[in-house]
């Protein structure tokens, strides 16, 4: 008699193995969303963090450039946004980033406050000066569309009168 040669698998052992990997990747997907959101969170308090460092030294250069806009403007705040940093070579562009972004600085006596607005179109930081924390951190989708269209004009849309120059918004360029 001939001996049957059984090779493969049964469809009950295929639809274990595949509600096993399921059950698996429902795991590993809730495991790694909250990851990935953290990340982009700490990924944006660095890009803040890196543009306040970059407007603190433009800011610096500009004040020792007796031609720059801001030194020929000593009682208003200077207002700069990403764009005018990159071009300026203060600030280095991080690939093909979403981020959008402006610091304003204040001077009160000799003491300077940088205050910034930054999105990278998960998550917004608005209106955010000092030590930068987690607390800062809105969801992208919860910054209402006034707030977002501030991001590159140091949060005031048309306001100049305090403002040297708000280089994301031609309404915000001093005349």
């Amino acid at each position: 008699m001939r001996k049957l040669n059984k090779k493969g698998f049964t469809l009950v052992e295929l639809l274990a193995v595949i509600v096993i990997l399921s059950v698996v990747m429902l795991i590993a997907v809730t495991a790694v969303g909250p990851l990935m959101n953290r990340a982009r969170k700490n990924a944006l308090i660095t890009e803040a963090e890196s543009l306040i460092n970059a407007a603190k030294v433009a800011v610096a250069a500009e004040q020792l450039n007796t031609s720059s806009i801001i030194s020929k403007n000593p009682g208003k705040a200077p207002c700069v946004d990403m764009k005018w940093l990159i071009n300026g070579g203060y600030y280095e562009k991080t690939g093909d980033s979403d981020y959008v972004g402006s610091v304003k600085v204040a001077k009160s006596g000799n003491k300077y406050t940088y205050t910034v607005w930054i999105t990278n179109k998960a998550f917004t930081i608005k209106n955010a000066t000092g030590i930068i924390n987690e607390n800062a951190v809105t969801d992208y989708n919860a910054t209402n569309n006034a707030d977002l269209t501030k991001m590159d004009t140091c949060g005031v849309a048309n306001n100049t009168t305090n403002y040297v120059f708000c280089t994301g918004n031609a309404n915000c360029v001093a005349k």
